[in-house]
């Protein structure tokens, strides 16, 4: 059975001559070496919504893109491990179970979560996250929710 094009998948394996788009390339492995949010800022639309754990909800690409800078802030070394990745028939839907590798005050840990996708014309218009707010915090050493996508 072949893989549906992934949100996750490598740059390199976009079409040639085609438009980049959230489908196309994603953010992949590659992508999380050295993340760049003006990559993040070019596969969302312009009314992009997130829903993020602890009731945070994200509106606009700035926005997002600004939560985003913030959680990298508070764990630099964040390395996600994509473990499942499927589209809807459609393409409109994508959704991905994930464990983030990250360091926090008391060392190295591994957090799971999830994400439904919602896709409009190749870009992300609406995210869903789902990860274990609580434990992000004992963690990360203490962050605040407000010092998390969480809130």
């Amino acid at each position: 059975m072949a893989e549906a094009p992934a949100v996750w998948v490598s740059p390199a394996s976009k079409p040639a001559g085609k438009r980049e788009t959230a489908r196309t390339s994603g953010l992949s492995a590659e992508f999380w070496k050295a993340p760049d949010l003006g990559y993040v800022a070019s596969i969302v639309t312009d009314d992009v919504v997130g829903y993020w754990p602890g009731g945070r909800v994200v509106r606009g690409r700035e926005e997002y893109v600004k939560a985003l800078e913030k959680f990298l802030a508070l764990l630099p070394d964040l390395r996600p491990d994509v473990k499942e990745h499927t589209m809807s028939a459609n393409g409109e839907f994508g959704f991905t179970r994930w464990v983030m590798h990250a360091t926090g005050a008391d060392g190295a840990f591994e957090l799971g979560g999830m994400e439904r996708a919602r896709m409009r014309e190749g870009l992300v218009c609406e995210s869903y996250l789902f990860f274990d707010t609580a434990q992000l915090q004992r963690s990360a050493g203490g962050a605040s929710e407000s010092d998390s996508v969480a809130k």
